[in-house]
């Protein structure tokens, strides 16, 4: 992982007020990246809803994507103590607000993986330019790639399933809707767009994404 070979060794305690805004920004992204991992972990074998998944395929993306998602919190716990910071403790999580009285099934997992891959896509877009470390910016850019590699790959399948209902729409601040673009709420969200969606995404700030992730962090 790029975040562990960052090249930097030492533990000692950071000095600066940039150091301390990178630790920030890693336990931020972290914190993140713990979500998506036990969002994954509960849809992959052994998880709590991984025998509601019936198809394949769509087993096969709970698998990989939370190998990817458990891959990147131990890259950033490694690098974030190589910084001579201390990892943030994992929040516990509660998806029943999202997923309230709907049926858990193919269908519900990959909606609500089509919301969380892109805000953890505008989320890292939203920091890396607030990373002073050139390797840390270079390596989270690493991670925004996988996750932006994330919403095509699941929105595609949605579209191959029937799933998505809009498979052309072009967005840049999905998974946020053209008719409240400004919402941080689940309920206003459209998980339909392209696996195609943009040009170029729009970043959402820090305070924006923990509004987003707010009701399933208890």
């Amino acid at each position: 992982m790029a975040l562990v070979s960052c090249g930097t060794t030492s533990a000692a305690p950071p000095k600066t007020a940039a150091d301390l805004q990178d630790l920030d920004i890693l336990n931020y992204a972290l914190t993140l990246e713990y979500l998506e991992a036990e969002f994954y972990a509960a849809f992959d074998i052994g998880g709590a809803y991984a025998s509601r998944l019936v198809n394949p395929r769509v087993k096969e993306y709970a698998k990989e994507i939370s190998a990817h998602e458990a891959s990147h919190v131990k890259a950033l716990q490694n690098t974030i103590i190589s910084l001579g910071g201390k990892p943030v403790a994992k929040p516990t999580f509660d998806f029943s607000p999202l997923i309230g009285s709907a049926t858990v099934n193919d269908q519900l997992f990959l909606q609500l993986a089509a919301t969380f891959e892109p805000v953890g896509v505008r989320a890292y877009l939203g920091q890396v330019a607030r990373l002073s470390n050139p390797e840390l910016i270079a390596a989270a850019a690493a991670i925004h790639a996988v996750e932006a590699n994330h919403v095509s790959a699941v929105q595609e399948l949605r579209v191959q399933l029937g799933f998505n209902t809009t498979p052309t729409r072009q967005t840049d601040i999905a998974p946020q809707s053209a008719a409240k673009p400004t919402s941080t709420s689940a309920a206003d969200f459209d998980a339909n767009f392209s696996p195609t969606p943009t040009a170029f995404w729009k970043p959402l700030t820090m305070a924006q994404v923990l509004a987003i992730v707010k009701p399933v962090i208890k």
